[in-house]
């Protein structure tokens, strides 16, 4: 049987009947509230902007609709597609691969090896994506779902595992230092080594000299006349004077 709204009677609500029949019903705090929700449905006072925002930072669908103050039939419809894609992002940032010292681990394996009790979530903050986890500690991660990069936002963050990213994997490759070669220490020669070869010097140069002046006083000399004497008969007393005859 369907009833319609007639009038309000103090605390009693009157509807009556297709057939002009009368009924009341107390308006009491059940029917009130029901009353407010609908209104609320109706006529919300907040906007899917809101709703999307406050999804986005981590907050559960319940506590943004008592935040909003009200109905969480209300809010649903704009949190739902805000959900999938936190869905989305999480499932991506667990399955993505890093390199775990000579092997790669997906992200979520290389968290529960180093906390076990881990349970993770992800949010949209100012800094882009974050990926949260929480067990033993509070870990902290930015995650692009494009390049599929995870780095570490913190110092617990960057303990758990090897690498933290593929690029710190790239940028932290140990640098090898090159052994430098031992520098020859100087050996002097043997002293009479080093002493032929001074004599050997001076004998060349002596001999050079001689040459040269003999090559300017041989022509001016005369016949009869005495020719004179070598370099190496005076400076090495080898050979004998000795003088043209007519």
């Amino acid at each position: 049987m369907e009833l319609k709204f007639v009038s309000r009677e103090g605390d009693y609500l009157v509807f009556e009947t297709s057939d002009g029949t009368r009924a009341q019903a107390l308006m009491d705090d059940q029917v009130r509230d029901a009353i407010r929700k609908v209104q609320q449905t109706e006529n919300p006072t907040f906007t899917p902007r809101e709703v999307q925002q406050q999804i986005r930072a981590g907050f559960s669908l319940s506590e943004v609709a008592a935040k909003l103050g009200a109905p969480e039939s209300a809010v649903e419809p704009f949190a739902l597609p805000i959900l999938d894609e936190i869905r989305y992002v999480l499932d991506a940032a667990l399955n993505t691969t890093l390199p775990d010292g000579p092997t790669m681990k997906r992200f979520e394996d290389m968290v529960l090896a180093s906390d076990p009790s881990a349970t993770f979530k992800a949010i949209k903050s100012d800094l882009g994506w974050e990926i949260i986890a929480k067990g033993a500690g509070t870990y902290n991660w930015l995650f692009d779902p494009r390049s599929r990069v995870i780095e570490p936002n913190g110092e617990s963050a960057r303990k758990i595992g090897k690498a933290g990213s593929i690029r710190d994997s790239i940028f932290e490759a140990p640098v090898r230092e090159e052994a430098p070669e031992p520098v020859q220490a100087f050996e002097p020669a043997d002293e009479k080594e080093s002493e032929g070869a001074s004599v050997h010097d001076l004998v060349q140069e002596l001999r050079a000299r001689r040459e040269q002046s003999a090559a300017e006083l041989k022509p001016h000399s005369a016949k009869g006349r005495a020719a004179l004497p070598s370099w190496d008969e005076i400076v090495l007393g080898t050979g004998s004077l000795d003088t043209d005859a007519d």
